[in-house]
């Protein structure tokens, strides 16, 4: 289902990790939702943002004043906020142009505009996929950051308490929680995002169309193609289903559903077989 602004997100897909630009790579997404999307216009955006916090800073800042004057300048003077949970799954909360319109995003969003103007202005920071909720970090340093709550420097107990919150019980903080993330996993989870709200709304056709877009950027991620094989069989697409379905296996080491969907390969292939 590749398309013109497809076949870009797929060439960046195949670039190492280190090479893909998280920015842009966010607008590709939106820019199959919004076929006149600017890319290289909210690129400068970003650019003329990181230029005028720079102009406010100066150059003798240290690490905490630059979190500092990052946190102002977007949360009180730019207004960005997190979106209420009422319109927690608008899709337009995915998308970074409408971030950066609308100056309203969830936390993956929000932390990929601070990642960028923090990029800009020499700070090193890169995501977190903490459980349930994306955050940020200071690479060198033991900051971890959310911006989806105004910049909250979060301390250990503060992590620790999310974590209950998110497990419904008392949750050991483990190091893999606070792990960096890579650009293509960033990438991949925005998709997540997308693809949950399509489904929901039962739009299938993008549901699938994202899906097949996730694969590009985590092909080694089993589950993403199990559930891709289950929205092709939404759409019809049998082979296609049989397909994800296989691969699904494949990649996986003894799955605890091997059994369903092995009865499901089954029935594919007697549906097509039925076809030919």
């Amino acid at each position: 289902m590749k398309n013109a602004t497809g076949d870009a997100l797929f060439e960046l897909a195949q670039l190492e990790n280190d090479q893909i630009d998280l920015a842009k790579g966010a607008l590709l997404i939106a820019k199959d939702a919004y076929a006149d999307l600017d890319i290289e216009m909210y690129l400068q955006r970003l650019n003329q943002m990181a230029e005028e916090l720079q102009s406010q800073i100066g150059n003798a800042a240290d690490t905490s004043d630059q979190i500092n004057h990052l946190n102002r300048y977007l949360f009180e003077e730019q207004g960005f906020a997190g979106s209420s949970q009422e319109h927690y799954y608008d899709a337009r909360n995915s998308y970074l142009n409408e971030v950066l319109e609308r100056k309203t995003g969830i936390p993956i969003t929000l932390s990929i505009v601070y990642m960028e103007i923090g990029k800009r202005i020499g700070l090193p920071l890169v995501g977190v996929g903490f459980p349930g909720h994306f955050i940020v970090k200071h690479r060198d340093l033991e900051a971890v950051i959310d911006p989806f709550e105004r910049g909250q420097i979060l301390s250990d107990e503060d992590l620790s308490e999310r974590l209950t919150q998110i497990f419904r019980e008392s949750m050991p903080m483990h190091p893999r929680f606070l792990q960096a993330v890579t650009n293509k996993e960033i990438l991949a989870r925005m998709l997540r995002n997308l693809r949950q709200i399509h489904f929901r709304k039962e739009e299938h056709e993008k549901a699938v169309n994202v899906g097949e877009q996730i694969t590009w950027l985590a092909p080694q991620s089993a589950q993403d193609y199990r559930d891709l094989g289950y929205l092709y069989y939404q759409v019809n697409a049998y082979g296609k289903s049989l397909a994800a379905f296989n691969t699904y296996l494949r990649l996986s080491d003894d799955p605890p559903d091997r059994e369903e969907i092995s009865r499901n390969i089954r029935v594919l292939t007697q549906q097509i077989a039925k076809l030919n």
